[in-house]
This record gives structure tokens, C-alpha cells and sequence, in this order.
């Protein structure tokens, strides 16, 4: 294969990962086109406005026309031809097709398109195990490839993706991605990575993911025993993590994991169990602990008041899955906000990042009102929830002091230490009654 650094980049799909490599390509001085409907194109960036080098660089390289951004994803008018681009663009392009933006009719069309033996296909996406290698062998070319960016953070997509922790790459031909100068990039710039044929970096992927989200959920289970035999489950984590088979990542207890990869993931893993006729215990009960923990924290808050919580206020701080994210997709705030409302609860949210998201779903809702300040309205408040916390400082735990509302942390952002520090009652995940 004859690769250079100035090979164009044909990148379909509009979602933050294909927007991400698209600017990682440009960064690369390589010519990208990007293939998308405009109106999910401009979404995403609204959704992402919170991350401004992702703005700022998208802005820059789309100006430059480094970037192109045709609004059209299937060939199939007449004329169109992917807005205009002849198959000879195709066949000295490389191909990067996000999978799970793509509809099944959209997949089913691009070996149509994409007919030259000597092309090169990346292949990204978080999609049931199998389905990636089903693709790959429609294609005529033998270069065809599966990454999957597992090592991608929200809150910082674009340095995750510079220096990405492990790089998995499947490959339709052994040994041939050597011959893609794209994912060597990112090969030359991961702390470790791994190749091997497509079927079982789905299989990797998807048991990396579960993983990540088995975790949680078992912290989470343990910290509702911790809560009942008065054990702090921050202790317990650290504890946890000294010893070098478990590690510290992913041991913190709160209200369970959100945001589109890991949810996704796990649906798509049982689906497969089911698919292929085997027994799952494990992977539901996972999900069934991550369900339920997004309500524990209201149970909390209800029990705390004997259940007469009708018609009071409250403060929330954060919304987004994670911190540091601007994107609330399965985040607990969704569940806590409606249980709220249904006993008449005005809810106030301090939520910088994920302002814009959560008036586009909620602002038209008489209960729910934005505030600019964490401490906005808390002395009227007769209740505090956490979320998460993605300011640079901690919370003020000397003004809290002065209005003593009763905080519910599900997230368990206040630290031990400052807990003991609290006049009023505080309510964590595992980490018992402060009162």
C-alpha cells in the first residue's frame, strides 16, 4: 500500500468522536472531509459547547478548509454522490465510518460505494459483537480495520485522543495495519495497544466496558452494606486500591454510571447472550444495581423529611454523567428531577456545562429553574443534592455551615474530612448518616 501524510480523510458520521477525528486528522495537516446530516452536526456542537478546544479548533480547520463538511451521508440520488465527491475521491481516500451514527439502511449501502480492492477502511463505533466483522467482509479491500475508542473521556476528548491509555485494532488481513499511517498514530502515541483480528477486539472492547461498569456496580452494592453497619466506603476503596491486582480506578460508590458508551455497552453484551442462546446472570444484575442506584439518593432525601417533602425546594449541583462532561445522557439527574416534580418539588439547578442540554429538555417545566451560582438560593433551600462537582474549588463547607441544609451527596464529593466539619445532616453513598 502506498500511504502518505497527505492522503485525504473521508470521515462519516456526526457525532463528538467523528468530530474529534476529524480534528485530530487536520491537526495531522491531512485533508478531511466530513460526511453528516448538518443538523446533527450542529447539535453536537451545541452539546458540546463546554469544550472549547473542541470548539476553537473546529472553528479554526473548518475556516481553513482543512475541514469540508458535506450535509449528506447516502449516494444514492442522482447526482449526489456524497455531495458532489466522485468515486475516484473514494478510492485514494481513507474511509472512517463511525457505525453507531450510521443507520442499518446507511451501513448496508456502503459496500455499494466503496467497491475498490485497494481502499482503506476504519471502521469505529460502539455496536453488537459481530457486526463490525460482519461489515468488514462485505468490503472488496482487504484493508479494512475496527478501532473502537474505548480511551475516549468527555471533558477532554481531544488530549484523549492525542495520547489515548490503550489503542485495540482490529484487522480484516493480519498484519496489514502497518500499512495505515492513521492508526499508527495513534499506536505511536498510546501507552499500550493490542491488534488482532476484528471479531475478538469487539469481544475485547465489550468485556473491557462491562468491566469498567461491573466495578461500579459492585462498589455501589457495597456501599449500601456500608450504610448500614456505619463503615465509610471511601475508606474502603482506598483500602481497596493499594493492592496492586484491583488498582484504584473505578472504585468510587455514587449514583452509577451514565453517560451513551457504557449503558450502551451493556444492553448491546446481554442482547448478545441472548442472541446466541447463554446464560447471563452477572451483566443484568449489573444493570439492574445501576438503575436502582440512581434513586437511592431521593430515598435518602425521603426518608430524611418521614416522606412529607410535598411543595418544598431544592438546590442540585451538576447534571452531567461524569464530571468535567457537558452531557447528561443517562445521568441520574433525570430520574431525580422527576421524582422530585411528582410531589410538586421546585428544583434548582447549578449546572454550567450542562445548562444548555437541560433548558432544551426542561425548560418549559414549572418546577425547574437554572441558577448561576451554587449558592444561589440555598438559605430558602430545605434540601441539597449533588450530582456531581466540576469546579476548580471545593464547596465552601464554611458558608453550607451557615444555612445547615440537609445535603443528600450522591456522588460523595464532600470529603471526609469536611464532613466532619458539617453543622447540618449529610447524607453519602456508603458512607452512613452525619447528623
Amino acid at each position: 500500500m502506498n500511504n502518505t501524510t497527505t492522503r485525504q480523510v473521508i470521515i462519516i458520521g456526526h457525532g463528538n468522536e467523528a468530530l474529534n477525528a476529524a480534528i485530530v486528522m487536520a491537526s495531522l495537516d491531512k485533508p478531511v472531509t466530513l460526511i453528516g446530516q448538518a443538523d446533527d452536526i450542529s447539535a453536537t456542537l451545541d452539546h458540546y459547547r463546554f469544550e472549547r478546544q473542541l470548539l476553537s479548533l473546529w472553528d479554526l480547520y473548518t475556516k481553513e478548509q482543512k475541514i469540508r463538511v458535506f450535509a449528506h451521508i447516502t449516494p444514492v440520488q442522482e447526482g449526489d454522490c456524497f455531495a458532489s465527491l466522485c468515486q475516484a475521491d473514494f478510492d485514494r481516500a481513507v474511509i472512517w465510518v463511525f457505525m453507531d451514527m450510521l443507520t442499518e439502511a446507511q451501513l448496508a449501502e456502503l459496500p455499494q460505494l466503496l467497491t475498490s480492492p485497494h481502499q482503506q477502511i476504519i471502521l469505529s463505533g460502539l455496536t453488537q459483537i459481530g457486526q463490525a466483522h460482519d461489515l468488514a467482509q462485505q468490503f472488496y479491500s482487504h484493508w479494512v480495520y475496527y478501532f473502537p475508542l474505548t480511551f475516549m473521556k468527555d471533558g477532554a476528548n481531544f488530549s484523549s485522543m492525542l495520547h489515548p491509555d490503550v489503542v485495540l485494532i482490529g484487522e480484516k488481513t493480519p498484519n496489514s495495519y502497518t500499512h495505515s499511517q492513521e492508526l499508527l498514530f495513534f499506536i505511536r502515541h498510546a501507552e499500550q495497544h493490542s491488534v488482532a483480528d476484528i471479531t475478538t477486539v469487539e469481544f475485547s472492547r465489550a468485556s473491557l466496558m462491562t468491566m469498567l461498569a461491573t466495578r461500579i456496580s459492585f462498589m455501589n452494592e457495597m456501599a449500601r452494606l456500608a450504610d448500614s453497619m456505619g463503615v465509610d466506603i471511601q475508606r474502603v476503596q482506598q483500602m481497596m486500591g493499594l493492592d496492586k491486582r484491583i488498582g484504584k480506578d473505578f472504585l468510587a460508590a455514587g449514583w452509577g454510571f451514565g453517560g451513551r458508551a457504557l449503558p450502551a455497552e451493556l444492553k448491546g453484551l446481554i442482547d448478545t447472550f441472548a442472541d446466541n442462546q447463554v446464560s447471563n446472570v452477572l451483566i443484568e444484575a449489573v444493570q439492574v444495581i445501576n438503575e436502582d442506584q440512581k434513586e437511592l439518593i431521593f430515598r435518602k432525601f425521603w426518608r430524611h423529611f418521614d416522606g412529607f417533602i410535598d411543595g418544598k425546594t431544592v438546590v442540585v449541583w451538576g447534571a452531567g454523567y461524569r464530571n468535567g462532561t457537558g452531557r447528561t445522557t443517562h445521568s441520574a439527574i433525570h430520574p431525580l428531577l422527576k421524582l422530585l416534580w411528582s410531589y410538586q418539588i421546585k428544583t434548582l439547578v447549578f449546572a454550567t456545562n450542562t445548562a444548555f442540554e437541560l433548558n432544551q429538555l426542561y425548560g418549559d417545566t414549572p418546577l425547574f429553574g437554572i441558577i448561576d451560582n451554587p449558592y444561589q438560593s440555598l438559605a430558602h433551600a430545605d434540601g441539597l443534592f449533588i450530582i456531581n462537582w466540576s469546579e476548580l474549588q471545593p464547596p465552601n463547607i464554611d458558608y453550607l455551615n451557615q444555612v445547615a441544609v440537609p445535603i443528600f451527596d450522591a456522588k460523595n464529593v464532600i470529603s471526609q474530612a469536611d464532613t466532619e466539619r458539617l453543622v447540618g445532616d449529610y447524607y453519602g453513598i456508603g458512607r452512613g448518616k452525619k447528623v
